[in-house]
């Protein structure tokens, strides 16, 4: 099978779909990898290594995609790639259909693609392409909470983990998933009260325990968000549900009981966000204000470490292709498997997630992400 690595073109995306070393995995296979010359640069992998490790290196875009049989981007296509998708295809990328532009879908359905939505594609609870973007994620949260509560970046001026005399920053994180969980396991370490809520009780109980005690936790409530908001320094929202847009749980009337310039971090902006005051931003202007209250609303948040995140997603990638061609037809796979159906939304043209056929038969236009935050 032919797989197409093109450059990722949109603005502060800096990831690769494919490190040089899942590329050698594949070849070794008897695969074909074609990689767009530079497609690893911004992530620090030359053509060099990509060429070493067998890689057929070619100069344009439309050649990535003429030749790939399956193509694996980081985010979903761009505008300027819709005319290069070739009929029958099947991509891969985090491509949040919920919350796409409608033009995307109507290419996709129109050419009889086959997605892979990484970010959907699950298997007994555990969803191995978005875990490793979510855990790097998590871990970033000390330092960039650290960063924007700095007087000098808008913030309340508080150092996170406090000082003698002076407490620590109090962060409240709502969904003790992937991300809440490394969230609040680094928060701690660098010396922040946190506060962690979630609806399901085993997950605040794995908390507690791993955390040694050090997290206070709390069952996920209107009410109980409402008491957060009123007196954190920050406020993280992490909350997903797969295969839906993200809840609505921080109100705009609530930004008014926040404390002047605290910090909404909302990492579920890549499926709409927790607060309904939050819209994507990107990592080159990053926060706005609403209300006196900082929001850092950028979905490809994990960009920023683009080196590190391209390893980690590339070591739970190639896996799953292996399994892919393992059978003669791709897509028999993918309607067999549940780790490839459930995120496979749409199936040669086929929409198979009812509520992006709803989205996608309504004669208005879904709410979408803009181009240059995804």
């Amino acid at each position: 099978m032919d797989f197409g690595i093109p450059k990722e073109i949109r603005r502060g995306e800096y990831r690769v779909g494919m490190t040089p070393t899942g590329v050698r995995v594949l070849v070794d296979s008897g695969h074909r990898v074609y990689c767009e010359k530079g497609c690893g640069d911004d992530a620090g992998f030359s053509d060099s290594e990509y060429n070493s490790c067998g890689a057929d290196i070619v100069f344009s875009r439309e050649e990535v995609y003429g030749r790939g049989d399956v193509i694996c981007k980081i985010k979903a296509p761009t505008p300027e790639e819709y005319e290069l998708i070739r009929e029958g295809q099947i991509l891969g990328g985090f491509m949040h259909l919920l919350v796409a532009p409608r033009s995307l879908i109507d290419v996709l359905v129109d050419k009889k693609i086959t997605t892979l939505c990484y970010e959907e594609m699950t298997e007994e609870e555990y969803a191995p392409l978005r875990a490793p973007a979510s855990e790097i994620a998590g871990r970033m949260m000390p330092q960039i909470a650290a960063r924007y509560m700095e007087t000098s970046a808008g913030g309340r001026g508080k150092l996170l983990m406090g000082t003698p005399g002076v407490p620590a920053a109090v962060v409240g994180i709502i969904g003790g998933g992937v991300f809440g969980y490394h969230a609040a396991l680094t928060l701690i370490q660098a010396g922040a009260a946190v506060l962690v809520l979630d609806t399901n009780f085993r997950k605040l109980q794995q908390l507690d325990r791993d955390c040694h005690g050090h997290v206070n936790t709390l069952m996920s409530t209107d009410r109980s968000i409402r008491k957060l908001v009123t007196f954190a320094d920050v406020v993280i929202g992490a909350a997903h549900r797969p295969g839906e847009t993200a809840p609505k749980l921080i109100t705009n009337d609530m930004l008014k009981e926040m404390m002047p310039r605290a910090l909404i971090i909302d990492a579920a902006i890549d499926q709409g966000g927790i607060a309904e005051s939050s819209r994507p931003t990107t990592l080159s202007d990053p926060v706005y204000a609403v209300s006196g209250v900082l929001h850092f609303c950028v979905p490809n948040l994990t960009s920023n470490v683009a080196r590190t995140a391209s390893r980690a997603h590339t070591n739970a990638l190639v896996p799953l292709l292996q399994q892919l061609t393992s059978a003669s037809e791709p897509l028999q796979v993918v309607e067999e498997r549940v780790i490839f159906r459930s995120g496979a939304f749409i199936i040669d043209g086929k929409i198979l997630h009812p509520p992006l056929h709803e989205l996608h038969c309504m004669k208005r236009s879904p709410t979408t992400i803009s181009e240059e935050g995804k």
